[in-house]
């Protein structure tokens, strides 16, 4: 099943060459979209740097471009996308952070138990976090994308949705859970309102913070102001702090 742009089928071998296709459509749409010279440039950019992700990420699915213009307004479509939800998520990430008296994580700012001996970061993504062994060394065979880091814990951050992926959401806990431990600190989970928790969101919030206490971690969710506050394991409890 493979990805067509006007008749040239997507593959490993020719993604260079599609990346600067996209780039030249991009740069080709300045005038129609009112962009100036460097808003293009910068857009043709980031469409060219999203043709391989995409090409992993739909690889296996049948779809057809008629032109590299249409190609390239789907990828720049999908980069608004990720901005969108990226923009949103910050400010939680934030909270979350001052939550656990700590940061944000990223390549920059990573507490000195993480260092770069347990941390690869890549430039658009969270920093991946490395279990330690009991000698001391980096285990690969554990690691988890973290959201918020402080000397004592690590954490991640997401909305209800996330019940929607549950064995994957079980699986990230549980890595976040044997790296915490493994470095002798707490790993967290924080579970996002937005504006505020609909009737299906708090079902799903029950079963993640379960989920997240399953692995050892310890539940965050949003009080009525907005606040993180840590989930209260009794169920019954825990529905009036989402109420």
């Amino acid at each position: 099943m493979p990805i067509v742009v006007q008749g040239v089928e997507l593959q490993g071998g020719n993604i260079s060459t599609a990346s600067q296709n996209v780039y030249d459509a991009v740069i080709g749409m300045e005038a129609e979209k009112g962009w100036d010279k460097k808003e293009a440039v910068s857009k043709a950019q980031l469409a060219k740097g999203k043709v391989g992700k995409f090409f992993g990420q739909h690889g296996q699915k049948d779809l057809e471009f008629t032109s590299w213009k249409t190609f390239a307004e789907r990828l720049l479509q999908e980069l608004q996308v990720g901005a969108n939800v990226k923009a949103g998520g910050s400010d939680m990430e934030d909270a979350a952070a001052a939550a656990i008296n700590g940061h944000r994580a990223d390549s920059g700012s990573m507490p000195d138990w993480v260092g770069k001996k347990f941390s690869k970061t890549f430039a658009d993504r969270d920093p991946d976090i490395y279990a330690k062994t009991s000698g001391g060394e980096k285990d690969e065979s554990a690691t988890v994308k973290a959201d918020v880091l402080s000397d004592n814990g690590l954490g991640v951050v997401g909305p209800p949705s996330k019940f929607d992926k549950k064995a994957h959401t079980i699986g990230i806990f549980k890595l976040l859970g044997v790296v915490a431990k493994s470095h002798g600190k707490t790993g967290h989970s924080f579970i996002y309102r937005g504006a505020k928790y609909t009737e299906s969101d708090i079902e799903k919030v029950v079963a993640l913070t379960g989920w997240a206490c399953d692995a050892g971690l310890t539940a965050w969710v949003e009080d009525d102001s907005g606040k993180f506050v840590v989930a209260d394991k009794d169920e019954k409890l825990l529905r009036q702090q989402l109420q």
